[in-house]
Formats: C-alpha cells, structure tokens, sequence
C-alpha cells in the first residue's frame, strides 16, 4: 500500500503494546481502535512492573507530553543498587547481575511502575477509541485492507491489524498457526500477592531488598521481591500534572511470590474461594519457616485480596514469515517466562518500533505492508534471543544463581 493518507488500524488486545501502539498512532495524526476482551477492569493482570530503557522511552514516544510526565512520577522513585539479586533463605547475596535493558540515566530513570497505573495511562483520551468486551476471533486479509472479525458477530475494517491480544492471540493463531505455545511456570513462582510497606517491614527487611529485582531461596522455596515506592502517589500525581485522567490511589508496597509448601494444591482460578488466598498465604508461610524474619513478615503480611495466581507460559520463535495486513506485538509474538523482567519494555518497545515504520511509510506515500515487514524483522532480531534465554529460567536469573549451593 502506498498512501500518505492517515492509516487506519484495528488493535486486538487493550494491554500495554496495543494502547501504546493506539496513542502513538493518535499522536502521529492516524486513527486506530483497541478491541478488547474485559468487559471491565475487574481481572487482576499483575502488580509492579520492572521499567529499563526500552520500554520508558518507548512511552516518551508515543504518549502525548503530560501523559508521559504522569507516568514519570507514579514511577518507583530512584535507586542506587539496580540488580538483579539472588539471596539465601538468611539474606546473604549469593549473586547479582545489572538489569538488562540499554543506558538509563538521568535525574528520573526508568524504575518501576504498578501495572493497573501504567495501563489506565495508556488508555487516557482514547474515548469511543478504546471498545472493552469485544474480542476479536479471526480476520479476513483482502488486497486493500484487512476485515476483523467479533465473537459478537460483526465486524470492521482498516488498513492494517495488529495482534496485541496475548499468549492465547487469537490473531497469532490465524496468523502463524504453527507457533507453539508451551505452557508452564517458573518453579516457586506463580501466586502472587502485595505486601504493604509499614514501618516494621521497613525495621526488619535490609533496604537493598527494597531495591532492584530480588529473589530469595533455600535451594527448594523461593520469594521474589519487588518493591513499588512511587514518586508520587497516583491518584495525587493525576490531580495535578493531567487534571482529566483518573488513576487509583496505590500506596506503596512490596509485589510478593512465594513457593508454597509441599503437597499443597493451587487450584485454577476460576476455582478459587474466599478461603482460598488465606490457605495459600498460610502455605508459603510453611515454605519459608526458619528464614530471615524480614522474610517471614513480608510473606505473613500479603494483602489477602490481592492474592491471585498467574498461570505462565511461552511461546517458540517463529521461523522469519513473509509480511502481510496482519501483524503482531509484545506477549502476542514473544511470550516468554519473566526471567529477566523486560516482557513489557519489549512489547512498549514493539508498539514504538512498528508506529515509526508504519507512519513512517504512511507519510512518505510507501508501501505500508514492507514497512511492516522491517518491523518484524527488527523485532526477531533483538527479542528473538531473550527468548531463548527465558527458557532456561534457573541458569539466567542471577548469573545461575539459583542453581548453586545456599552460601552463608
């Protein structure tokens, strides 16, 4: 297609790559709509997410100037130990690495972010753009546009579709049926909770586990750490910097993942009842029995309301496939285990990377589908490869640490 007409565009899938991708588009003068699954904002989706590089300049890009400041100050306020930080059950470093992700310096560095923020941003000013409880479930490719199909029966119809819908992309199962998708989940890792920082906390867990990515363990029981401090509490961030959006409070906590204790059943969730998350809490409360205290208040502490589990998975790279209408982003193209904790920058930084090429094309009159092409190929070549180390979760994370024996 060559046009430097404004696009038109069809997003599958309202979650971080496919809003981003919908207000960079916006802001570049095209038009784009997010269909989305949820009929409402009810499901939990996750607690705080690690931020590098890629994925904060990634949203310089495509939010407009104010929305990108109110992401800035809900962030998780600055820090000097920024590593990835294996612990034993006593709290004794047994190995650390550098956070992956390019140079992230200046006076507001990329941190951290709580998911349900970050999402409510992306999805300001979006209006009738954004359509919730509209699952797209096939499309059809025509030489001129695509057709996309809702489960409700109806349709519509853009010059491009993008597959920003998930691990389960309907979009990537049309598209690229042969991709496997393999599921599983990182052992000891899987229910998590938030633990709210109170001054006891703060007295028995050390500052630097309050600091980077940290995973504690026995050899057998794991906790992962991960503590949101913001800047600015959102909802009092919002009300100055971007008066029309509406954010949740969220005080500051710490996003907590236990193992649970031998033996113990973790039933689906939609099996789940009002005992279930206070069973739970009690049964990592066993696996970390005897381990520094700072760990066991951290653990006996979780929000009960806030326990939930994520059932993981990945998918297989693809082998390289021929550009067309239709094209997919972030867990959609990649979904990988959270080993290193740059799945979202990668797919902030998908949407960012195929808005330059497409509107790029667009506004120079060339064909759209090869800029969608170099798009992709952009992306196999540099996510392609933390795939394959996600894999290997326990050789990874750490430097291996997790493998070693417990040190003193």
């Amino acid at each position: 297609m060559a046009s430097s007409s404004p696009l038109n565009v069809i997003i599958a899938g309202g979650g971080l790559s496919g809003l981003a991708l919908a207000q960079g588009l916006r802001k570049d003068g095209h038009s784009a709509t997010v269909y989305e699954r949820d009929p409402d904002f009810t499901r939990k989706v996750g607690y705080m997410l690690h931020m590098n590089a890629d994925g904060g300049e990634a949203l310089r890009r495509v939010l407009p100037e104010d929305l990108f400041e109110l992401y800035l100050e809900t962030s998780r306020r600055s820090y000097e130990r920024k590593l990835s930080t294996v612990w034993s059950k006593d709290l004794h470093e047994i190995t650390s690495q550098p956070h992956v992700g390019p140079p992230n310096p200046g006076p507001r560095e990329h941190t951290g972010v709580h998911r349900r923020t970050l999402r409510a941003i992306l999805r300001a000013r979006l209006g009738d753009a954004f359509q919730p409880g509209r699952p797209i479930v096939s499309y059809e490719e025509l030489p001129d546009r695509v057709v996309a199909h809702f489960a409700d029966g109806t349709s519509a119809e853009g010059d491009l579709l993008v597959g920003a819908d998930g691990i389960n992309s309907a979009v990537r199962a049309q598209r690229l049926p042969d991709v496997t998708h393999v599921p599983g989940g990182v052992q000891g890792i899987g229910v998590f909770g938030r633990t709210p920082i109170t001054p006891r906390l703060l007295e028995l867990l050390p500052d630097e586990l309050l600091q980077g990515v940290n995973f504690a363990t026995d050899g057998q029981g794991r906790v992962l750490i991960g503590a949101y401090q913001a800047r600015q509490r959102p909802d009092e961030a919002a009300r100055t910097i971007a008066p029309d959006v509406e954010l949740e409070p969220v005080d500051d906590y710490v996003m907590t993942s236990a193992s649970v204790s031998p033996g113990t059943v973790i039933p689906p969730n939609d099996q789940w009842t009002e005992s279930t998350p206070l069973e739970l809490r009690e049964s990592m409360l066993r696996s970390v029995e005897g381990w520094h205290p700072g760990v066991i208040e951290l653990v006996g502490t979780m929000e009960p309301s806030t326990i939930f589990q994520i059932p993981f998975g990945f998918l297989m790279p693809a082998e390289p496939w021929a550009p067309s209408r239709v094209t997919l982003v972030g867990d959609a193209a990649h979904a990988m285990l959270p080993t290193l904790g740059i799945g979202a920058n990668l797919a902030l930084l998908d949407a960012k990377r195929l808005l330059e090429e497409i509107s790029g094309a667009a506004g120079a009159g060339t064909d759209v589908v090869e800029a969608v092409g170099r798009a992709e190929a952009g992306m196999r070549e540099y996510v392609y490869p933390f795939m394959e180390i996600t894999m290997q979760h326990d050789k990874a994370f750490g430097g291996g640490g997790l493998e070693r024996p417990e040190s003193a």
